[in-house]
């Protein structure tokens, strides 16, 4: 590998303002801070395009961690640089950070830390440290190198640089995964977009302490009593992979891993998962509730992660649907039912279309059926509209209903009820 100089290396950041670094160094002196360094993903990916001769991008987020308080180095950047170029967006008193902007690019500023875990999946207890000790509470090598922009000096206590040259995730500590077990969908996330290998002492890690599982919390537990890395931070790291990352490649590694045990037992030895995320996202429908929808118990799961509330709502359809259809499956004269016949039944009790749509994923015994209703039938309607009929001397009341629903059964016994809509990809 060829890694530039430290020299060159500071000015091959694309997509910052020429001036970003210089005043951030006298921000800094202002504001009595000794040291200041780039760290995280913008870093990270740099590295990786330079290392391994891929086409280097724009950045529009910088991460930055300092030795010295996080309050006064903001005022002094606000002092530095002209007022409407600086923007404070967030302050986070606990954990010492400030997110803020100059010239729209997003920056993170963190005052250097040491996280002390008492419990697993729990929020950490802070207190602060140098920029070296902060990187060992890092999850990987590759996110433990550091930047500082004062001398230009690379800072890479964990051997992360190899590791990218390697093209290998290691995490850093033997307590990575009980101190934060959304660690596992990182390495998921990042082992496919980088298509870096997970290497072997990081998945013996998952392994042991996924054996352990579920520590000290159990689903006979209120959900709302689960620790954040098992609950709203689970939750978070599942909406950037389905958001972000290839689905497909991240779901095969959980599983193999055995890391999907962190939602429910269903899910981990569900055969069909692959499947029903691919139609989840054929239909339109949100892979997460898709997801959730195949939990033993979908609802405790959903609260635990703190679903929104018109998600809890799609899954408690998604229940009522499937023990109404299955009670349907076991009649015989439902083999031979029509379109209209099907419509009857799927309109009768106004479910919610999504919540039809999760259930076609789960592949339910009638699925083929919901399938049609879903993507054809349901958009049926008849030629002649209730303005139509009113001109035609019909009264506004329940028959002017009824003959809408007899025209409307015309049209659905044109159809052939054993015509494919979409085939079923496997």
């Amino acid at each position: 590998m060829e890694t530039p100089s430290e020299k060159e290396f500071i000015n091959t950041f694309k997509g910052l303002p020429e001036d970003l670094f210089p005043k951030l160094i006298i921000a800094a002196d202002h504001a009595r801070v000794n040291r200041v360094a780039i760290v995280g993903g913008i870093l990270r990916d740099l590295l990786i395009t330079k290392t391994l001769q891929q086409t280097i991008k724009e950045f529009q987020d910088l991460d930055l961690i300092i030795e010295g308080s996080v309050e006064k180095f903001s005022e002094a950047i606000e002092q530095t640089f002209e007022k409407d170029r600086v923007s404070i967006i967030r302050r986070n008193s606990s954990y010492k950070t400030i997110e803020l902007t100059i010239d729209e690019i997003r920056i993170d500023i963190a005052r250097a830390r040491i996280d002390n875990y008492e419990k697993p999946g729990e929020n950490p207890k802070i207190e602060k440290t140098s920029i070296e000790e902060d990187l060992f509470r890092r999850d990987f090598t590759i996110n433990s190198i550091a930047l500082d922009i004062r001398n230009n000096k690379i800072i890479d206590p964990y051997k992360g640089i190899q590791a990218i040259t390697n093209r290998k995730l290691e995490l850093i500590h033997k307590k990575s995964i009980s101190e934060d077990p959304t660690r596992i969908i990182r390495a998921a996330r990042y082992s496919s977009r980088l298509n870096f290998e997970l290497n072997s002492s990081s998945i013996l890690q998952i392994q042991f302490f996924l054996k352990q599982w579920p520590w000290g919390w159990s689903y006979n537990e209120s959900p709302e009593s689960a620790p954040p890395a098992l609950s709203t931070r689970l939750r978070m790291e599942l909406d950037l992979l389905f958001e972000k990352e290839n689905y497909k490649k991240c779901i095969k590694n959980l599983q193999e891993w055995g890391a999907l045990i962190l939602l429910d037992k269903e899910i981990q030895y569900n055969n069909n998962l692959q499947r029903s995320l691919h139609w989840a996202f054929r239909l339109g429908v949100n892979p997460l509730t898709t997801l959730i929808a195949g939990a033993s118990n979908p609802l405790s799961l959903a609260k635990r992660l703190n679903i929104n509330q018109s998600e809890i709502f799609i899954l408690e359809e998604t229940s009522k649907i499937n023990e109404y259809f299955s009670d349907i499956y076991f009649l015989e004269e439902s083999k031979n039912y029509s379109p209209a016949q099907w419509c009857e039944k799927i309109e009768s009790l106004n479910f919610n279309p999504e919540a039809i749509a999760i259930i076609i994923c789960l592949r339910t015994a009638i699925w083929k059926s919901l399938l049609r209703w879903w993507s054809k039938w349901r958009f049926i309607k008849s030629k002649q509209t209730a303005k139509d009929l009113l001109k035609n001397g019909w009264e506004q009341g329940p028959k002017l209903g009824d003959e809408l629903k007899r025209l409307r059964n015309i049209e659905l016994k044109k159809l052939d009820a054993q015509i494919e809509y979409f085939e079923d990809s496997k």
